[in-house]
């Protein structure tokens, strides 16, 4: 079962461009249960399909804080 998340990038630091939609994908993407990212430099959302029992919301949370972004779910 896949559960899907949706954040709103509300910090200083947004999604400018292509390359950071990549970046934030390749980052998500290595975390264990994360099962799609679509990151969107229009709209500044950050949109994650993961695997519950393998990966929480707190840990995808981190890893975009770690990348820069500070989001809300």
């Amino acid at each position: 079962m896949t559960t899907l998340i949706d954040f709103q990038v509300i910090g200083d630091e947004k999604i400018h461009c292509s390359g950071c939609e990549t970046r934030i994908g390749f980052a998500l993407r290595r975390l264990p249960g994360v099962r799609d990212v679509q990151a969107s430099a229009n709209t500044q959302r950050i949109a994650v399909s993961i695997d519950p029992e393998a990966v929480s919301a707190d840990e995808v949370r981190a890893r975009l804080q770690a990348l820069g972004y500070e989001v809300a779910s």
